[in-house]
Parts: structure tokens; sequence; C-alpha cells
């Protein structure tokens, strides 16, 4: 069962009978941009110059304006309060679109985020131009997102979409399980046990650039962005 949704906000704990018989994450969100609707389901998270568009009636870009390093959307799921950390899973195809110099566009990333909010997450970034990735780890309140680990891929092409997965469960234990996917190969797997364990209650698709300076021009595109939570045993 695929749940849609537009402007409602969802709750993970929602998640319908029908939906949690299934084996494996369960779909509680699903945006396949073939309306407009899908589109006005993301709501600002960060950015000062940001342009959210539905892109060839088929996608969402977003684009950096002047001024602006970075620019991030949050989907319209909730976590549910009651859990400290909330257990998501988010997937997406995304891309660089046109815009900004060779040296900007060499620096730019697309990246998805889950437990997150303008303080704390998890946040999987890609540079689609220099074929490389980053995992960056936010704790939550005023220290600053830390790398935690990052890599080069070559199955990451600077011109072709890259199917991303990040992934946060703790299964109701002090330990959370991340797991960090392009395409079927694993970037990264490990268990987060530590007390600052980023606690956001939102999911989020984001475009900017490595290091200071703004990323004015440069554009991502995100489609089939999925939201997922534990199916129970």
């Amino acid at each position: 069962m695929r749940i849609k949704l537009t402007a409602a906000i969802a709750v993970l704990a929602c998640a319908s009978a029908a939906a949690i018989a299934q084996a494996g994450p369960v779909p509680v969100a699903v945006y396949s941009f073939q309306s407009g609707g899908d589109v006005a389901a993301f709501q600002k998270q960060m950015g000062k110059a940001c342009r959210k568009k539905w892109h060839q009636d088929k996608a969402m870009s977003i684009g950096v304006g002047k001024k602006t390093q970075r620019c991030a959307f949050d989907t319209s799921v909730v976590g549910d309060s009651t859990d400290p950390g909330s257990d998501m899973e988010m997937t997406a195809s995304a891309a660089l679109g046109g815009g900004g110099g060779k040296k900007i566009r060499n620096k730019a990333y697309i990246a998805v985020a889950v437990r997150s909010d303008a303080t704390t997450g998890y946040e999987l970034r890609v540079r689609p131009v220099a074929q490389k990735w980053q995992l960056f780890r936010d704790p939550p309140g005023d220290p600053p997102p830390a790398l935690f680990r990052a890599g080069e891929n070559r199955a990451i092409k600077a011109n072709k979409p890259t199917p991303m997965m990040l992934r946060a469960f703790d299964l109701n234990t002090p330990a959370t399980t991340v797991i960090a996917k392009i395409g079927k190969k694993t970037l990264i797997s490990f268990s987060d046990s530590s007390a600052d364990q980023p606690n956001g209650r939102r999911s989020a698709v984001a475009v900017g650039i490595k290091g200071k300076g703004a990323a004015t021009g440069i554009t991502g595109i995100f489609d089939n962005v999925a939201i997922r939570v534990p199916s129970p045993s």
C-alpha cells in the first residue's frame, strides 16, 4: 500500500492496518510529483533565498538564490511526538540541474535527511560532479553538524539521477541503526548509542555547497521521494 500525501500532515504512528501487515519498512508517504500538490507538501526548513518549483510536471526542483549556501525543505511527514527517536527511512532519486559555474558545481550537493529539523538530524549528501558522498551527524541543539563518514562512489554520475536511501531505526531500543545507500550499495551501516542522538521529527531534502560561500544558481531536482517506517514483526 502506498499513501500519497499532498499538503496534509502525516503522523508516523498512523500507518494503516493493511500497510502494517506488509513485510519490510512500511511506506507512509510517496511523492511522485505527478501533480503540483506533491510539491506543495514540502515546506522550507532553512535557507534565505530558495525557489521550489514543479519541474517539467514530473519532479521537484529546488533552486538556491543569492547569499544562500543551502536550501532545505521538509516533507509533510511528522514523527510521533511521544517517541524521542522517530524511526524513519527516506529514499529519493536526486540530481543537479543546470546553473552555477564549474567551480561551484564541483562543490554542490544534493541531500536527504532523517530525524531532521533546523538544529539536528542525520544527512546523506551526494556531490554528483565530484562523485563523492558525505554522511553528517547533527546532535540536538547548538553543536553544528559533524562529518561522520565520507567516500567516493563511481556509480554517482554528474548528469544522471542518484538513487539515495537513509535510514535511522532504533525500534524502541537505546541504540539507533543508521544505514546509508546509493542504489543497492551500502555506504555505511553503524549503531549510534550516544546520548546526543539526533531527535528531529521530520525528513527533508536539501541542496547546497560544501564549505563556505553561496550556492547561487545551483539547483537540485528530486523525484520519487518516499518515507517509510518499520513494520511490526
